[in-house]
């Protein structure tokens, strides 16, 4: 004991001395105790190494005579102190209390598109501007970059889809079986219009047949032979943001707003972007989107320090951009949809070229299907601003986690280091039946011998 009495001076791990009282099995005899106040007062001042006179309950502190073990306690205390204060309160901001941002936006497009003449044509080239080819709805915009334009009008016509085919009758034979045994059914609903059962010569293609059908004439073709438009990645998109912090409010009592319009005029890189700066936000190109289109997903992500003046709320640039359908996917590629750009008269209606056989009055129409990048905008973020009941759950947090360190050094000393038998005995003062005289008719109980004689935990 005298060892651990010289290494108090040491730098070590402190500890607070504890009772592990054994059990016993009771008989008719008695455990001896001193029965005396002479007898207590004796063995009471008796000179001691140890701190045990005081009881159990006044147990002083002990140093465990262990540099190490010391190192490790202090290590951790740092580790703690510097998680709790560099990274959770400074880093991350934890005295903030934080709100999610709820915002709107609104868009606006402008600009001109050239379709060119096709070779080896006289005509000009075909202009059209951001009215023609966007479409706007709550959180998104459509802006075309391949169109196709058909003329109709209600009538009777050749289907033009490839489930609408049917093997045209021999007109040298007259063969009615021949006739009978094409697709063509009267009265069935087919992609271009109901079918009157007749199979007719295909407008589109020499020596084929296809049902005839009534409705909009002529027929939608599968496919577009006209060429993309240029210059719509020119096309600009000006964005207009606003932004508010529900429960965040400023000293007199309004909800934080922040906008990223603020009455200036629209500034590139900012609230005015090109088209093609949003497609190389999302790694892609006008040329990838030119012909099929594309699906875009666009984020605007708000992280404001309501601390700070408002000025400073900015959103995080570059946007999110992310596309949404699948590049080389056969299923559901790139992104197209259709309009109704303008109606004529009855006497501008398309006549029976194609094949087509209008009624007199019949309403006309002009169909435009669209390929092109269809932007959607969201808003999501966080406001920030100090808060007392924040600071005080990090603070008190940090303070909880210190006793890691106590932890951890317990299980060192007692359970992993070679002296572990020497620090346990350092920790725990042991009682038990062992320490007292049980003899039945003893005169006197057995003294105590040695540093570590434990005192008598019941009185007589």
């Amino acid at each position: 004991m005298g060892a651990v009495v010289s290494a108090l001076n040491n730098v070590g791990y402190s500890t607070q001395k504890s009772v592990v009282i054994k059990s016993w099995t009771l008989s008719a005899c008695r455990p001896r105790f001193p029965s005396t106040a002479d007898e207590m007062r004796k063995r009471n001042t008796q000179p001691r190494a140890s701190f045990a006179s005081l009881g159990p309950s006044v147990s002083p502190p002990l140093l465990v005579p262990a540099r190490h073990a010391g190192l490790l306690y202090y290590s951790i205390l740092a580790v703690v102190f510097a998680y709790v204060v560099g990274f959770t309160l400074v880093a991350k901001k934890g005295y903030q209390a934080t709100v999610p941002a709820v915002g709107s936006v609104a868009l606006k497009v402008k600009g001109i598109a050239i379709r060119p003449s096709p070779p080896g044509s006289n005509a000009l080239p075909e202009l059209w501007d951001a009215s023609d080819l966007t479409v706007y709805d709550a959180t998104s915009v459509f802006v075309a970059t391949n169109i196709m334009r058909t003329e109709q009008a209600r009538g009777v016509c050749p289907g033009t889809h490839e489930d609408e085919a049917c093997a045209l009758p021999s007109g040298a034979s007259g063969n009615r079986a021949e006739e009978a045994a094409t697709e063509c059914r009267e009265g069935v609903v087919s992609r271009s219009g109901v079918q009157t059962g007749r199979c007719v010569p295909a407008s589109l293609s020499a020596g084929a047949g296809a049902c005839e059908v009534r409705g909009w004439c002529p027929g939608e073709p599968d496919e577009d032979a006209l060429a993309p438009l240029d210059n719509v990645g020119n096309f600009t998109v000006f964005l207009r943001t606003d932004v508010r912090f529900p429960g965040m409010r400023d000293k007199f009592g309004r909800t934080f707003d922040v906008t990223n319009a603020n009455g200036t005029e629209p500034t590139p890189g900012w609230n005015l972007f090109t088209l093609d700066d949003i497609l190389r936000m999302g790694g892609t190109s006008y040329e990838d989107v030119r012909v099929d289109g594309a699906d875009l997903q666009m984020n605007i992500y708000y992280d404001c320090d309501l601390d700070n003046a408002l000025e400073a709320c900015s959103p995080r640039m570059p946007f999110e951009v992310m596309r949404v359908d699948t590049a080389d996917s056969s299923l559901s590629h790139g992104y197209n949809t259709r309009w109704l750009s303008a109606a004529r008269s009855d006497e501008d209606a398309p006549g029976d070229g194609d094949g087509a056989r209008r009624r007199r009055g019949a309403d006309a129409r002009a169909l435009v299907k669209a390929s092109g990048p269809r932007i959607r905008v969201s808003i999501s973020g966080v406001g920030r601003r100090f808060d007392l009941g924040s600071l005080t759950t990090v603070v008190g947090a940090g303070v909880a986690l210190m006793g890691v360190a106590t932890a951890v050094v317990d299980v060192l000393l007692l359970y992993v280091l070679p002296k572990r038998a020497h620090y346990f005995g350092l920790k725990y003062q042991v009682y038990g039946a062992a320490d007292e005289d049980l003899s039945c008719g003893a005169e006197a109980a057995r003294e105590p011998e040695g540093d570590d004689a434990a005192e008598p935990l019941l009185a007589a």
